[in-house]
């Protein structure tokens, strides 16, 4: 595999062409732009100068840190790129001099196992994570 994993946040069209790949939904280049500006770390999985993976952790940055947009493209998928963005992400977690750091990831449906073979686990006093969809151009909220 001649995937290497870069620390850099990727341009709003290598994370929209992720995105599209991967079949979630679309967002405003504003918004895009906004999000990667406020990402505390990001990794990118590159392969000959082509981003095929990236991952972000958002958060306070010290305290409470969040896991999400771990994507890779369909024909990169399972061969390890997934884990590596991750071991990334958290070997930056891992690097800061606070204790009692908490990274927080929401599986989608199917991926629990992936995340538990990353040292990830459920929360005993915490439900299951939920989403409510603002401005949703496939259905309206309730």
């Amino acid at each position: 595999m001649s995937v290497t994993i870069v620390h850099r946040k990727p341009s709003v069209e290598e994370f929209e062409s992720i995105v599209e790949s991967v079949g979630f939904r679309a967002h405003d280049h504003p918004a895009v732009e906004a999000a990667l500006a406020n990402t505390v770390f990001c990794v990118c999985a590159e392969e000959e100068g082509r981003t095929v993976g990236v991952g972000r952790v958002v958060g306070d940055g010290a305290i409470s840190f969040f896991l999400t947009n771990v994507m890779v493209r369909p024909s990169h998928q399972r061969r390890g790129i997934g884990t590596l963005i991750v071991k990334a992400l958290c070997s930056s977690i891992e690097r800061l001099p606070y204790r009692n750091v908490v990274l927080e990831a929401v599986p989608q449906p199917g991926s629990t196992s992936f995340y538990e073979r990353l040292g990830f686990r459920a929360s005993r006093n915490a439900p299951p994570g939920m989403v409510r969809w603002f401005n949703d151009e496939r259905a309206a909220n309730p």
